[in-house]
């Protein structure tokens, strides 16, 4: 009997991979059980802002104190209502800054689609001269070292691994390497943007790029041999790129293991 083809499509209202029927573990999800380096006191120090803290690298200690005085005043004069409704605020400072900031993220990820897919010929609305602007290093980069982009919001799967992922874009670079690219609206690279990126590596090597009704767009030639972010929050956008992908697939291999131990691990704890 022949073996039937797998079929792949993602439900854009679920957000969800799917592969024959069933739902897959999205790919930057697999990232999350990992810390993010310097987030972590980030976050903190979104906290303490509530209460008057200025970070010591960017503001002179005697501004600092004036700063964190006044605050102090105004903390001492709150009712234990109003204080307990601070102490909310900080606990949310992080989270209420990331709304804020989730909508300027989407839109500089938008141009940047818009640019690839523009390199690629495809018939996008032009960019301004001021959206051109704010991405002009990753623009002034392309041209320097990208022979052609191959792709732009690709769907992509590992059957073996159970997840699914849309790569953000997918180049041949001048010396003829297949790199992944993966835009993050953070201020800075950390390790898990190429974990996760290694993960669209793996997942791309092993099926190669679907559009998102499960069409197979190609199957490339050779395997992924780069891993490039772009930190868009940043206040220089100069991708960051790493060529030691097996190294990176291993880590994400890693962390899907952790990921399905934690599933596994809150199943039991269910039951109980």
């Amino acid at each position: 009997m022949k073996k039937e083809k797998d079929k792949y499509n993602f439900d854009f209202t679920k957000h969800l991979h799917i592969l024959n029927g069933d739902g897959m573990t999205g790919t930057s999800s697999i990232g999350n059980v990992l810390a993010k380096g310097g987030l972590v006191w980030w976050a903190s120090g979104k906290a303490c802002e509530v209460f008057g803290w200025t970070n010591s690298k960017k503001v002179e200690a005697t501004e600092r104190l004036k700063i964190a005085s006044k605050k102090f005043d105004e903390v001492r004069e709150l009712t234990n209502p109003e204080y307990l409704n601070l102490l909310d605020e900080a606990y949310k400072a992080h989270a209420t800054h990331l709304k804020k900031t989730a909508k300027k993220g989407t839109d500089l990820h938008a141009v940047l689609e818009r640019f690839v897919k523009s390199e690629m010929k495809r018939e996008v609305k032009p960019l301004t001269k001021k959206e051109i602007e704010l991405i002009k290093p990753f623009i002034d980069w392309s041209k320097e070292n990208v022979k052609k982009f191959v792709a732009s919001e690709a769907h992509c799967y590992s059957k073996k691994l159970w997840v699914g992922g849309i790569v953000d874009a997918v180049a041949e670079l001048n010396n003829g390497t297949l790199a992944v690219i993966d835009f993050k609206s953070a201020k800075a690279v950390y390790i898990t943007h190429y974990i996760q990126t290694s993960g669209y590596a793996i997942e791309i090597d092993e099926n190669g790029l679907f559009s998102s009704d499960g069409k197979h767009q190609m199957k490339l030639d050779k395997k992924i041999g780069a891993l490039i972010v772009v930190a868009f929050g940043a206040e220089v956008v100069k991708p960051e790129i790493r060529t030691q992908v097996s190294k990176y697939e291993a880590g994400f291999k890693s962390a899907v293991d952790l990921y399905r131990l934690l599933d596994l691990d809150k199943l039991i704890s269910n039951k109980k």
